[in-house]
C-alpha cells in the first residue's frame, strides 16, 4: 500500500509483500522501519535487513522493546561488510519512533521514500495511520 505523504511516499508492507512493492519505491534512496518487539523479530528482521540494505537503503529505523538489540546487530553486520553509508536508529517508544520515521529521517529530504514493514503489526499500523491522517 502506498500513501502520498507531503513530498514523500509512504509504503506499508510486511516481509512477504516487500518484494511485490520493491519496484514501486525508489530503491536507490529509501528508509526502512522495522519492528523489534521480540527476540524472534530481531532475528527475522536482521536477516531481512541484511539482504535489503545492500540495495540503496539510506537508513533503518528500529522500533520496539528490542530495537536496540536489532540496531546493534545490524550495525555490527554493516561494519563487517564495510557498508558504513547506511544509518541506523532505534527508539523504544513507538510514538517517538514513528514521528522520527515520518518527519526526521534523512533530514526530511524530499523524494526519500519511506517503507514501513508494519502490515502484520496492528498497533504500529494504527499509530502510523493516526499520525498521517
Amino acid at each position: 500500500m502506498m500513501i502520498n505523504f507531503g513530498s514523500r511516499r509512504l509504503f506499508l508492507c510486511d516481509l512477504q509483500s516487500f518484494k511485490c512493492i520493491e519496484g514501486s519505491f525508489n530503491a536507490e534512496n529509501y528508509v526502512l522501519l522495522l519492528p523489534a518487539a521480540t527476540i524472534l523479530q530481531v532475528e527475522v528482521y536482521l536477516n531481512f535487513a541484511s539482504q535489503v540494505v545492500r540495495h540503496g537503503c539510506a537508513e533503518v529505523c528500529c522500533v520496539g522493546e528490542y530495537s536496540s538489540a536489532l540496531e546493534d546487530a545490524l550495525d555490527a553486520m554493516l561494519e563487517l561488510e564495510g557498508n558504513l553509508e547506511v544509518a541506523t536508529t532505534s527508539l523504544l517508544e513507538e510514538g517517538e519512533a514513528l514521528e522520527y520515521f515520518l518527519y526526521g529521517v534523512g533530514g526530511a529530504e524530499p523524494g526519500l521514500d519511506l517503507v514501513a514493514v508494519v502490515e502484520r503489526n496492528s498497533t504500529l499500523r494504527r499509530a502510523l495511520d493516526s499520525l498521517i491522517s
